[in-house]
């Protein structure tokens, strides 16, 4: 059985730790009201600016739009989802040529496992066919499509049309902070040429490529199956020791700078790839 639970500010903490600390009793009133709705409407969102002579080729960006449930979800992630959001109203304002067609995927799920965006690539790119069982054992189901240390071990890929027509996905999914680099994800590779489009936004601060894998958010959905999905690296503000799925995680953590620059780095990103 799963008890109630409830989250306090640490300001709020803190004196009821200090007031206990001088043997002074302390008295809590709460007054708590919950909706449970069973079996609700789950969805991505999708959407695209068309391209012209390789339009058949996709770029995606996205963030999750489920937030936990203590506040609104503002850096964790509609903050993700608006700059990537604004990003394509850039590209369509400016009207640049875009070669191959821009995608944005607003993902359902995340937080309860890279949901939305595992069952999009399965149905687009890539999905995991079901480990063959011992003799005598009962058949595996199908794991996840994608990474992300969840659900066990992996049978072969089966690809669909589009995983070869599939360019990079780019992911926002750390916060408010600005924009500082990307992790690369064990693809070397690639950093000559994310070195060259990052030099633009120098002056921005986006100046760091590490190797190094993060995980945890929906860019893992396409690196579990081979495809490149990446996700920036930004500063951390105030998102792993305060907003991180807490009742503090609220419009008014926002950094407007910080989230205009995202949103200007993810738009020349997708169209570099473009």
């Amino acid at each position: 059985r799963i008890l109630p639970a409830v989250a306090i500010a640490a300001e709020q903490y803190s004196r009821i730790a200090r007031m206990l600390a001088k043997d002074v009793a302390v008295t809590i009133e709460a007054d708590i009201k919950n909706t449970f709705y069973p079996n609700p409407a789950v969805f991505n969102i999708v959407g695209e600016l068309p391209g012209t002579d390789k339009a058949d080729e996709i770029v995606m960006l996205g963030g999750h739009f489920d937030t936990w449930h203590a506040a609104t979800g503002a850096t964790d992630d509609n903050v993700g989802v608006a700059a990537m959001m604004e990003a394509l109203r850039i590209l369509k304002a400016t009207g640049v040529k875009l070669r191959r067609t821009v995608r944005v995927g607003l993902w359902e799920g995340e937080e309860q496992g890279l949901l939305g965006s595992r069952e999009y690539v399965a149905a687009h790119f890539a999905s995991r066919q079901p480990l063959p069982a011992a003799p005598g054992a009962p058949a595996a189901g199908a794991a996840p499509a994608g990474g992300g240390g969840r659900g066990g071990p992996q049978g072969p890929l089966e690809f669909k049309p589009d995983y070869d027509k599939f360019s990079v996905y780019f992911n926002i999914d750390n916060g408010t902070g600005a924009l500082r680099g990307v992790y690369l994800q064990g693809n070397d590779a690639v950093a000559p040429i994310f070195r060259e489009w990052m030099e633009p936004f120098r002056g921005l601060g986006m100046t760091t490529l590490t190797i190094r894998n993060t995980g945890g958010t929906d860019h893992q959905s396409f690196d579990g199956v081979g495809l490149p999905g990446f996700q920036f690296i930004q500063d951390e503000i105030e998102y792993n020791a305060l907003t991180h799925h807490t009742n503090m995680d609220t419009y008014e953590r926002l950094q407007p700078n910080d989230v205009t620059r995202m949103a200007t780095i993810a738009a020349g990103f997708a169209y570099l790839a473009a």
